[in-house]
């Protein structure tokens, strides 16, 4: 579908408000230069399907399953999307996410899913783990447990132990635009705005393609995949539908011109 830029609707959701150094108030910013239409809603139980009826672009930054589902419900038929709702369902749910990345063959850590909280602490008794629960971001709901350390789980299970992958205290932040791909360092936690900016990261090709792999497994667009470097090479312990990009340059013009795309109805993803 090719739709007039003057007369173009595009409909952002945001799972959690942006923060102030977000690329998401730019990227607003240079669609309306254009002289696009944009609207945007925070994620919430009583969005209503009429959000969507007329929209030509619907962009999903994170939102919960529930509410994919209510834009894929409430959006007219041939309307573009970035990120697919089927995807952003998907990416939301770290139990899911991993067992996909698990079966299509890429690295992930060894990990269980248990319902009961007490499971949690008889796997950290053997070794370090990293607990997530289903839902969550910017590092909402996860839990870093030391080998035999029993403190009591919170939140919703089920729950992902993932063994603890020894590193070298960096997450490789792989963003992608498309079939753009850039990166970051990032030590993590991050813990203010210079840490969560990160440092240029030098790509090659493994990693570059492993990015790519993993977008495709749930058909993604934008998105980024989060690596740590363990002794057997890179692992992937994170997907995030549009995260915010930060400390990748050129990010904005490239976001812009791909969202532009799925306007004058190319497949900027493919």
């Amino acid at each position: 579908m090719t739709v007039p830029l003057a007369d173009a609707r595009v409909v952002l959701i945001h799972g959690r408000k942006p923060t102030s150094h977000s690329i998401v108030w730019d990227l607003l910013a240079g669609l309306r230069a254009q002289g696009i239409r944009v609207q945007t809603w925070q994620d919430a139980p009583d969005l209503s399907p009429a959000v969507f009826a007329d929209a030509d672009l619907i962009v999903l930054r994170s939102v919960h399953p529930a509410t994919a589902d209510l834009a894929r419900a409430g959006a007219p038929p041939g309307a573009a999307w970035c990120n697919p709702p089927g995807a952003t369902t998907v990416v939301a749910d770290r139990v899911e996410t991993w067992r996909r990345l698990r079966a299509a063959g890429l690295p992930v850590p060894s990990a269980r899913v248990v319902h009961d909280p007490r499971a949690v602490a008889a796997i950290a008794a053997d070794g370090p783990v990293v607990v997530k629960t289903p839902l969550g971001s910017r590092g909402e709901g996860v839990a870093i447990l030391e080998r035999g350390e029993g403190r009591q789980i919170g939140g919703q299970g089920p729950w992902l132990v993932q063994d603890r992958v020894p590193g070298d205290g960096w997450d490789r932040k792989l963003f992608v635009v498309g079939r753009y791909v850039q990166g970051t360092l990032r030590r993590w936690p991050a813990r203010s705005l210079t840490e969560k900016l990160g440092r240029p990261l030098h790509l090659d090709a493994e990693l570059a393609a492993l990015a790519l792999a993993a977008g495709g497994v749930f058909g993604l667009c934008d998105y980024g995949v989060d690596v740590i470097y363990g002794p057997g090479g890179p692992v992937i312990v994170d997907v995030n539908a549009l995260p915010g990009f930060k400390g990748v340059p050129g990010a904005l013009d490239l976001l812009v011109d791909h969202l532009l795309g799925h306007l004058a109805g190319r497949k900027p993803c493919a």
